[in-house]
């Protein structure tokens, strides 16, 4: 029994290392900030494998968002084989260390998936979104309060159909919301993410991009923080640094986590000298 826990242990310790020596050093080597947006940029780039080690890299540190994307991973099947009960794991653990996305997509899952309902858990997570200040989790919570099985938000029924796997419907939606005359930014932002994951439709950055900036020119922050990994990366948008800080900014001052993440201390020290309206006096401590 002993040689064979000590087998288990010395195999768990062989993959961490050989995941960490795949891994590159100016990625290990940055600080937290810097190899979540690292990560994030293997994402937009398709480079599932990459992001996926990197995140695993982090989530080991603890890193919320990193448990958070790992969950997408998972629950897409992006890059390894679609597991819905790994992507609940994660979505927790997330939750857990403070992930308002993760909360509200833990509830999303338990209100709404067919094999995984549970109202109980779906109340918990719905609330515990709301109260971070996550619109679309309050109005899930009164449904569900309400014993409402349809969603009567669109970007709700958006995300259902998603996880039932009908792509085609979710996206027919999203180009609905996209295009009407009062057009739905997020749904816009949805829209473009589909185009970038290449999920129910071909793989199309400059797409993604294209959609990406009409809702980060909307005022979208997480649109306009992938604007910022494309401009920075030089990946479906012309490379540019003075550019991508922009819109760094821009999603900072809205306060999206990950943005707030990227910034340096002495950045964000200054951040209300680009912000309008709001004053950010510290970085989260996750998301």
């Amino acid at each position: 029994m002993l040689r064979s826990l000590l087998l288990s242990c010395f195999l768990l310790i062989s993959h961490a290392s050989h995941a960490t020596e795949a891994l590159p050093y100016e990625f290990l080597s940055a600080p937290l900030r810097v190899k979540l947006y690292m990560a994030y940029a293997e994402f937009k780039m398709a480079h599932h494998t990459t992001a996926r080690l990197m995140w695993e890299h982090l989530d080991a540190e603890q890193s919320a968002e990193a448990a958070f994307n790992l969950g997408i991973l998972y629950e897409q099947g992006l890059g390894l084989k679609k597991d819905i009960a790994k992507s609940l794991q994660l979505y927790e653990r997330a939750g857990k260390r403070g992930s308002r996305a993760a909360a509200y997509q833990l509830g999303l899952l338990y209100k709404s998936h067919p094999e995984h309902q549970n109202k109980a858990k779906a109340h918990f997570w719905l609330t515990t979104a709301a109260i971070d200040g996550d619109h679309d989790a309050a109005m899930l919570l009164e449904e569900l309060n309400n014993h409402t099985d349809q969603a009567s938000d669109p970007i709700t029924k958006v995300n259902q159909l998603l996880m039932e796997d009908k792509a085609a419907e979710a996206i027919a939606l999203l180009h609905q919301f996209s295009t009407a005359p009062n057009i739905d930014y997020r749904a816009v932002s949805r829209l473009a993410w589909l185009y970038e994951a290449g999920i129910g439709v071909e793989r199309d950055l400059y797409e993604s991009a294209r959609l990406f900036l009409l809702a980060a020119q909307a005022g979208r922050p997480e649109a306009q923080y992938a604007i910022a990994v494309m401009s920075e990366t030089g990946k479906g948008q012309p490379q540019n640094t003075s550019i991508a800080k922009e819109w760094l900014y821009r999603s900072a001052c809205q306060e999206y986590p990950p943005a707030l993440q990227k910034l340096s201390e002495i950045e964000l020290s200054k951040l209300t000298q680009h912000c309008p309206t709001k004053v950010i006096r510290q970085r989260p401590s996750s998301e």
